[in-house]
Formats: C-alpha cells, sequence, structure tokens
C-alpha cells in the first residue's frame, strides 16, 4: 500500500531487513563416487588376516590361524568368511581342526581416519552347528581380531581419486579459448559409504576453487 509523505508517494517498508549472507566466492564443492570392488577387499583383508594367529598370547586357552579370507556383501552387512586351523589348550587333549566360520560384521566410516571397520560381529547361525571344540573356544579371540585387524586403508583411493579429479581440471584448462580458468582442489573428505554384491562405494566431498576470466568474446 502506498502512503504520501511531504507529497511523495512511497511503499510501506518493513523495519528489519533479513540480509542473506552471500556465497563465499570461487568456492566450490562436489561428490565423488569412489568404487573399490570386493576383489580389492579380500586382497587388503587376506594380506592383513592370512597366517596370523590370533590371540597373540601363549597362555590363552585357545588359538586360530587364519588360513583363507572371503568378503562377501549381503543386505546392510558384509559376511567374512574365515577358514581356520583351531586349537584349544585348556584340556589335557589339546583338541585341533580346521573349520569355516562366517562372521557377520557392520561396515562402518571412520571419516578422521579415513578408514572402514566392521563392528557389530557375530556368528553366523549356520556356523553355530559345525564348528568344533577348538574352533568354538578361539571364535571370542577371531571376532576380536576381525575388530581390529578387518581395517581397510581407504586414503590411498581418495589420495587416487583427488589426483584424477586434479587432472580432468588441467585438462580442461588447457581446452579453454579465451577464457583463463584458475581451479584447484583444497580438499577432499569421506562422507559415507554405500555396496552392493559386487563394489563398495565411498562417497566423497571434494572442496575446490574455481574462477573465470574471459579474455576474448566470440565475433
Amino acid at each position: 500500500r502506498l502512503r504520501t509523505v511531504t507529497g511523495v508517494q512511497t511503499c510501506a517498508l518493513p523495519i528489519w531487513l533479513e540480509l542473506v549472507p552471500q556465497m563465499d566466492q570461487g568456492k566450490v564443492n562436489i561428490a565423488v563416487p569412489i568404487d573399490v570392488p570386493f576383489t580389492e577387499l579380500n586382497r587388503v583383508l587376506t594380506l592383513q588376516l592370512k597366517d596370523k594367529t590370533f590371540p597373540d598370547d601363549p597362555n590363552a586357552s585357545a588359538k586360530a590361524t587364519v588360513l583363507a579370507v572371503n568378503v562377501a556383501a549381503s543386505g546392510d552387512r558384509l559376511l567374512v568368511s574365515l577358514r581356520v586351523k583351531a586349537n584349544e589348550n585348556k584340556s589335557w587333549f589339546g583338541f585341533g581342526a580346521e573349520a569355516t566360520l562366517h562372521i557377520w560384521g557392520k561396515p562402518v566410516l571412520d571419516r578422521d581416519k579415513q578408514m572402514l571397520r566392521l563392528t557389530d560381529t557375530s556368528l553366523d547361525l549356520e556356523s553355530e552347528g559345525v564348528i568344533g571344540v577348538a574352533a568354538r573356544a578361539a571364535l571370542p579371540y577371531l571376532q576380536s581380531a576381525l575388530a581390529e585387524n578387518a581395517v581397510v586403508d581407504l586414503k590411498p583411493f581418495a589420495d587416487s581419486a583427488r589426483k584424477s579429479i586434479e587432472a580432468a581440471i588441467t585438462e580442461f584448462q588447457g581446452q579453454s579459448d579465451g577464457v583463463q580458468v584458475e581451479a584447484a582442489v583444497t580438499g577432499l573428505r569421506l562422507d559415507a559409504i554405500a555396496f552392493d554384491s559386487n563394489t563398495l562405494r565411498v562417497i566423497a566431498e571434494a572442496d575446490g576453487i574455481a574462477r573465470a576470466l574471459v579474455t576474448k568474446l566470440a565475433q
């Protein structure tokens, strides 16, 4: 509604104005998928667990040596199959045997250390009826070993993704005609994980700067 002040029509304005902060000039943020095949997860965990004996305690009532490792996706969890040679030392007989244990684990992203960890591990129900005395005695140690050693360092994958982004930026800068582009990646952080039957996908967020200067206009 208009009102007249000293002969001039003006609009009725609110007393308080809501100011919207200006976005930081030139700063960009993009989501970047990092795909890790399960074959690579198996390779990494095999290097970390195969031929290792748990626990590293000469007085332990049972021990288990990992012979083989396989990781598969199932629902929202991972199923880790361990072929182990277990021995129990509590009785005089010293029972020993090989067994395959299927252990469930929930993959969790450690953002600060850029690592993937397994939590909430539990023995698969199908394994409970087939494992022997030695394997059952060694199970608590194996679950603890999984929590401590079944860790995937994601920093090499994040570094590779950052280099790929920087290479793409360099190529883009070289192709620009009449435009000077200044762009760079200033940081990369891991944000979330997802997976299907073949691939574990890590969602990363890349921070960067991008500025463009037009030096020539098309005729």
